[in-house]
């Protein structure tokens, strides 16, 4: 479980970068396009994409755990208490 919330906490920080790198990049060319912003976009592209995927992974294991809760209970478990993970606030820098 640490590898996935590293894994997104990286593509997250790699994302916001990007992003920056973008404005940044805009900025100094007076907003004409140029080879640099060109290029600053496809990396915010890429980075975009890659925080995708690392939040797809890492809602696979939230629902990996919410399965095996159900599927070692031994008595009713209703959406209620399921959906706790759903609305939990995860602070990454405690």
């Amino acid at each position: 479980m640490e590898k996935v919330v590293d894994c997104l906490e990286n593509a997250y920080q790699e994302f916001v970068d990007a992003a920056a790198a973008v404005l940044e990049t805009k900025a100094s060319s007076d907003c004409e396009r140029t080879a640099a912003t060109d290029t600053a976009l496809e990396n915010f592209k890429k980075k975009w994409e890659t925080f995708k995927a690392a939040c797809d992974q890492a809602q696979e294991l939230v629902d990996s755990v919410k399965q095996g809760i159900t599927a070692n209970t031994t008595f009713p478990v209703n959406e209620d208490m399921i959906d706790i993970f759903d609305h939990s606030i995860v602070d990454f820098d405690d």
